[in-house]
């Protein structure tokens, strides 16, 4: 694998509750640079076309890049790609803090996710094992109350990027938040469970 990279991405079904994972190619890494190529390159070659940006169908990636993790000034950021359902057209967002650099520590350079779970869940990478877990305790919560709750269970060394209520209700303004502050806002790429489901 190229430098910088794990050489791994994670795919999460939301509405089977299966995990994909594949190896990330280093002629990926070569011709598209950074969260922001991978994440372009991933969505154009593996979403289908005139996607529904609030369906199952949609891809919702997080991505870290070459830098992410190291000690390189501004290398803590990562991306969030999707097919923005305010535009209908391509989404991005980043952000920094420790999101980024934690979601490579924990073996992958990338997340995916497709489909829509029934009910409230969360992924949880704890030594690189994935696994969807129920999220009812923290819907309806504020993204620090999330936050805070979840890095209590887990502990001070765990990372959470989250919404909050305006993501869990389909606004059009809604973001991603981790580390108390650290917004992936732009395009409105957070997504939620289907509560029509």
């Amino acid at each position: 694998m190229v430098g910088g990279y794990v050489g791994r991405i994670l795919f999460a079904n939301l509405s089977t509750g299966e995990f994909k994972e594949i190896p990330l190619q280093e002629k990926m890494c070569r011709d598209f640079i950074g969260g922001y190529g991978i994440g372009a390159r991933i969505l154009y070659s593996m979403q289908k076309p005139g996607v529904d940006p609030m369906g199952p169908e949609n891809m919702l990636g997080f991505v870290s890049g070459p830098l992410t993790g190291t000690p390189v000034a501004t290398a803590a950021r990562y991306s969030v790609v999707a097919k923005s359902p305010l535009t209908g057209g391509w989404g991005d967002a980043n952000s920094g803090g420790y999101f980024g650099p934690y979601l490579k520590f924990s073996g992958y350079d990338a997340l995916f996710f497709t489909g829509i779970s029934p009910k409230p869940v969360y992924l949880l990478i704890d030594n690189g094992n994935a696994q969807l877990k129920d999220a009812a305790y923290v819907w309806g919560k504020d993204t620090y109350e999330t936050e805070d709750l979840l890095m209590s269970e887990y502990g001070n060394q765990s990372r959470v990027a989250c919404i909050g209520p305006a993501g869990e209700k389909l606004s059009l303004i809604a973001g991603i938040l981790t580390d108390h502050g650290s917004l992936a806002a732009r395009s409105v790429l957070a997504r939620s469970w289907d509560p029509k489901n």
